[in-house]
């Protein structure tokens, strides 16, 4: 039996096209994929996200906890503050990547994968010492993303006053009910993301969409994450791809110890490691998920993303490569349907790029 989220009956009356998605039943598209994709990177869209999870770990020292099982640095972000991180076992190998939210000295909330949340519970409750609380309070909330360039004259509209910086939230009474609002999301456009509860978060849904919010699905917001070159966990990371070949070094503090720390260390150490690049088809072609990768006419990775990006206009590919460090060639082919497209070598944050 699939999962429902508070807004599966708005979906329903919007005309929504309903998928299994990590258990589940969720929108891929209302429109269509494109029209979804470019709504949020020319005006505003809205999301439903309640399927993700919410774990909540309390206690006096939940900070220093946590400090151990993330790779980024918990103890750097102050109250009201979001961080993105990695959990990782310790192989190397990443358990999530998830977003904490510091709501006090001693409590914080992190934002899990839909598909992971009973194994990161299960993972750090296991681990959690005498005094630290874990709980799983995904129930509890609704969860959405306004998310495109008029997402702060939307939000502001209707909830007041959001001038909050990236990676900031701040909690606010709506209704008789707390929100928490904070200036993140998962599309590479500018954004929100907003919890409360079901009730509330289904109220704010249709308002939003009432007031010009385009309804986007799944589909449009995995091209949209794609077209950013963010990282989707069960592609670009998993119990085998590690943070630092994914190319998230940036979110790994080796200056403190943590679950996985002396294996990224190492990684980091060996020259010709996997790592994670960008490539850009020169002949037209759709590059999808395990699709080969050849350099110098031998195969040396596999795409773990690909596609058309709808606002750049160019067939794109994120690969998990093997090759020499001190390659200076960035010429690769990648094997679409029997033959060998050519591609160029492009740092991954694709939309970067054209800015």
């Amino acid at each position: 039996m699939l999962k429902r989220t508070p807004l599966y009956e708005e979906h329903l009356k919007l005309g929504a096209k309903m998928v299994d998605f990590a258990g589940f039943e969720m929108p891929i598209q209302y429109s269509s994929i494109i029209n979804e994709h470019m709504s949020v990177r020319e005006k505003v869209g809205i999301f439903d996200v309640s399927h993700m999870g919410e774990i909540l770990v309390k206690g006096e020292k939940a900070g220093d906890f946590l400090n151990g099982l993330l790779t980024n640095n918990t103890n750097k972000i102050k109250e009201g503050r979001v961080q993105y991180t990695i959990m990782t076992y310790d192989d190397g190998g990443s358990v999530d990547d998830l977003m904490i939210y510091k709501l006090s000295s001693e409590e914080y909330l992190l934002v899990v994968n839909a598909a992971n949340k009973d194994k990161d519970y299960e993972h750090i409750k296991n681990l959690a010492p005498k005094g630290i609380t874990v709980e799983d309070v995904s129930d509890d909330y609704g969860l959405i993303a306004v998310q495109g360039p008029e997402s702060l004259k939307l939000v502001q509209e209707l909830l007041g006053d959001v001038s909050l910086k990236p990676f900031n939230f701040k909690t606010m009474e709506y209704r008789g009910n707390e929100l928490l609002i904070s200036r993140t999301g998962y599309t590479g456009s500018d954004g929100f993301e907003i919890l409360g509860s079901p009730e509330r978060i289904r109220e704010l849904f249709i308002k939003f969409i009432d007031m010009g919010a385009n309804p986007c699905g799944l589909g449009a917001r995995d091209t949209l994450r794609f077209e950013a070159g963010l990282p989707l966990y069960g592609n670009e990371l998993g119990p085998d791809i590690s943070p630092v070949e994914a190319g998230l070094s940036r979110f790994v503090d080796l200056d403190k110890p943590f679950m996985g720390r002396d294996a990224l260390v190492a990684q980091i150490q060996q020259k010709d490691r996997r790592r994670l690049i960008g490539l850009k088809l020169l002949d037209k072609g759709m590059p999808r998920q395990g699709y080969t990768v050849y350099w110098e006419g031998q195969p040396v990775g596999k795409v773990t993303s690909g596609g058309f990006a709808p606002y750049l206009k160019e067939y794109l590919a994120m690969a998990l490569v093997k090759i020499p460090s001190d390659s200076t060639s960035e010429t690769f082919e990648i094997e679409i349907r029997g033959k060998r497209l050519q591609a160029m070598q492009v740092p991954v944050n694709f939309l970067k790029n054209k800015n």
